[in-house]
């Protein structure tokens, strides 16, 4: 008898210590599910520019699981975005620390780069961009290899240091993988090209990134790279590929409904009548332009055809 209480109380202690470990198994399990719907939460936060928001969800995550990577990153890049670079850079350099090795710290210096060239600290831009690479490098990450060359390059052009910015989107040119990485990086390349003056370089990559887009981009891509390699054209002074470009561009929106790349392809048609002298056309082109424009809420669009036009009366 006495034996079987014993085994008894030792099936009973042996049930209530599965009870507790399963209810804390439950318990872990609910709180990271909570902390995981919260860092979800924060990113479309953040993604909507809802950057008070994505703060105050950062902190929840931050009060359910202290030093948590991803509540410290959104609560750094949220911060960022509302201008507040001291208490960013705090919380992305907190998060770097509790970063595991790998993408994670790829990604963290790239934010913390970001910071850094928000606030014209170019310099240090650089450097985090630089570190990302190494780390890139190491993991075999081509991909964010070439993603860090292009900022890099990008806070050159920030600083207006075209050559060096040139040399980095070359280099990230390299590493595309596919035709749309490849027209990313070749408009990247026509536009420093073409602000560094050196036309028949900008209008070979804006060429080569048109096509790519036009065989594997979205429509609006297309449509905005027409739009610089007409821009292209028209900096070269050579207008009769303009005209063709953008006569290409308003047929196309045309065809694809699109009222304000209709108005975009017109108002570069006018620029390519007045450039040749023909000002009566250029006048009545862009004088409908900003009727359609306006009519369509495209107020900073109209503004620009104003101006032109303005130009063109005095």
């Amino acid at each position: 008898m006495k034996l079987k209480n014993i085994k008894q109380k030792h099936m009973s202690q042996n049930t209530l210590t599965l009870a507790f470990t399963a209810l804390f198994l439950f318990s872990l399990n609910a709180h990271a599910d909570a902390v995981s719907d919260k860092i979800t939460a924060c990113n479309v936060a953040l993604n909507k520019a809802d950057y008070v928001g994505a703060s105050v969800v950062a902190e929840e995550i931050l009060k359910l699981k202290a030093n948590s990577y991803d509540g410290l990153l959104c609560k750094g890049r949220a911060l960022g975005a509302q201008g507040n670079y001291n208490e960013a850079l705090l919380n992305l350099e907190s998060a770097l620390k509790q970063s595991p090795p790998g993408f994670e710290q790829i990604l963290t210096h790239i934010f913390i780069g970001n910071l850094h060239k928000k606030n014209n600290k170019i310099s240090e831009a650089i450097n985090s961009y630089e570190t990302s690479i190494k780390i890139s490098e190491a993991e075999k990450l081509d991909q964010f290899k070439r993603i860090n060359l292009n900022l890099i390059g990008d806070a050159h052009t920030h600083n207006k240091d075209l050559n060096a910015a040139l040399t980095s989107y070359t280099a990230a040119s390299k590493l595309a993988m596919n035709d749309n990485e490849r027209a990313d990086d070749f408009e990247r390349l026509a536009a420093t090209y073409n602000a560094l003056g050196k036309s028949n370089e900008a209008i070979e990559y804006q060429l080569k990134a048109t096509l790519m887009h036009d065989k594997s981009g979205t429509r609006e891509q297309f449509a905005n790279a027409s739009v610089a390699l007409g821009r292209v054209y028209e900096a070269a002074k050579d207008y009769p590929a303009a005209e063709n470009t953008f006569a290409k561009l308003l047929k196309f929106s045309q065809n694809n409904g699109s009222a304000y790349y209709e108005t975009v392809a017109n108002f570069g048609l006018a620029r390519t009548k007045a450039a040749v002298g023909d000002t009566a056309g250029a006048k009545t082109m862009l004088a409908d332009a900003s009727i359609k424009a306006k009519s369509i809420g495209e107020t900073e669009l109209a503004a620009e055809i104003d101006a032109s036009l303005n130009k063109l009366n005095n």
